[in-house]
């Protein structure tokens, strides 16, 4: 059975995406290259992790940000619980099939509202990752897995409330798309496949 959960988020520089979180947005320009920089804050809470990548049981959360822009890092400020004897090191999120973050890494245990965060920014390019460029759809695609998958048929863990991911971008859309965006909003889709 497939469950499809929708909340509304706004994204420009005006107006970061914050299906629930309601700090104030970032835009700023880059001290070295003068550009742009704005960011989208995504709430991931209430996602799960079923299984190893790729499974079809895992969530996934399309987020419609627009073709083209360049994700160039990202910060998280999360809250995990795991179930049975699944770890807080085994749960992972995936980014348009390109770069895994594991955020409870080093937490080889069961955890239980269990905070993690990124203490800033991490800018791919200090990590040697290339940034990830949003497809024709404009969709980024967040997966939601586990390492080893030890609660058959089950989740193995959850993100709890207040749990965040914010994504930082070189520019932005063109002006026509980014005026949409904030006029229509921006849907935020998380489809689980159970």
């Amino acid at each position: 059975m497939k469950k499809y959960i929708t909340t509304l988020a706004v994204a420009t520089c005006a107006a970061s995406a914050m299906p629930v979180d309601s700090s104030a947005p970032i835009s700023y320009s880059d001290p070295e290259s003068g550009e742009l920089i704005c960011a989208a804050t995504i709430d991931i809470s209430g996602s799960e992790s079923w299984d190893i990548q790729g499974s079809a049981i895992n969530d996934i959360l399309p987020i419609f940000l627009g073709s083209g822009l360049q994700i160039t890092g990202l910060s998280w400020d999360v809250n995990l619980t795991t179930y049975g004897a699944s770890w807080g090191s085994e749960a992972n999120f995936l980014i348009n099939d390109q770069v895994t973050f594991n955020p409870g890494i080093g937490d080889d245990f069961s955890v239980s509202n269990a905070h993690y965060s990124s203490g800033g920014i991490i800018n791919f390019a200090d990590l040697g990752i290339p940034d990830i460029v949003i497809g024709g759809d404009g969709i980024l695609r967040l997966e939601f897995y586990e390492s080893f998958d030890d609660v058959q048929g089950q989740a193995d863990a959850i993100w709890l409330p207040g749990s965040t991911i914010t994504f930082y971008t070189q520019g932005w859309p063109t002006p026509g798309t980014a005026s949409a965006l904030a006029f229509t909003g921006l849907i935020v889709s998380r489809r689980k496949r159970h």
